[in-house]
């Protein structure tokens, strides 16, 4: 990190189904490119790092920082390794940051005040969702829950919530008895929301690298020759 406390960052985020890269400094956005897609992570990512980092130079940088979900387990591997790969490649470190405090800022940007839900696509019948308080603070674990179970949740919260994240919509339209919420916002993780995070965070040299947030295990299995192997 710089002396002074103010980092110049290149924040990278493929979690959900948008794909986006940012480098901060200054305290704002210098570039950024931002796109939504649910599949093809792996071929925009890297393309919209050179865009955004080759004005500026690889040695201006202090941080790479990254979405580490819960979310899509491709998009999340290739973001996830890229940061890594590219923290390795520079000698910076890298920090991971939980796309539900993403998607809790980008509320709190759009005018959400007081308790917030952050509800998540897992592009199955189930939610991902964490609950915050008024100020940010994270209200128990994050939990994989169906709409009845969810709504359930949330009625049992100081009412009325307000709602974020790329799974609002669905869960509204497909869960009967929500309770009155205070508004919505329906987006997509943004890597600009996630710098502006990791620039308000603590970091030294030798942190663990990051790694993905996972709420249930991701629906792939091993290749045939693999699984022969740990048999």
């Amino acid at each position: 990190m710089t002396a002074d406390g103010n980092p110049t960052i290149l924040a990278l985020d493929a979690a959900g189904s948008a794909c986006s890269v940012a480098l901060w400094r200054d305290g704002t956005i210098l570039q950024s490119c931002f796109a939504e897609m649910d599949y093809g992570h792996a071929q925009a990512l890297m393309p919209m790092v050179e865009e955004v980092i080759t004005p500026h130079g690889y040695a201006a940088l202090d941080l790479i920082c990254v979405g580490t979900g819960p979310g899509a387990y491709t998009g999340l591997r290739i973001a996830i390794s890229a940061a890594r790969g590219l923290a390795l490649a520079t000698g910076l470190p890298a920090l991971g940051v939980e796309n539900f405090e993403i998607h809790a800022l980008a509320a709190r940007r759009s005018g959400g005040h007081g308790p917030l839900a952050v509800i998540l696509e897992t592009r199955r019948a189930e939610f991902y969702v964490r609950l915050f308080d008024a100020d940010d603070a994270p209200l128990g674990e994050a939990e994989v829950l169906e709409g009845e179970a969810l709504g359930e949740l949330l009625a049992s919260q100081a009412l009325p919530l307000f709602l974020a994240g790329d799974a609002v919509v669905r869960f509204l339209s497909d869960t009967t008895g929500v309770p009155d919420i205070a508004g919505k916002l329906m987006g997509h993780a943004d890597a600009a929301l996630l710098a502006e995070i990791a620039a308000r965070r603590p970091v030294v040299q030798n942190m663990a690298p990051p790694g993905p947030f996972y709420l249930r295990p991701p629906d792939t299995t091993p290749p045939r020759a693999d699984r022969q192997r740990l048999r």
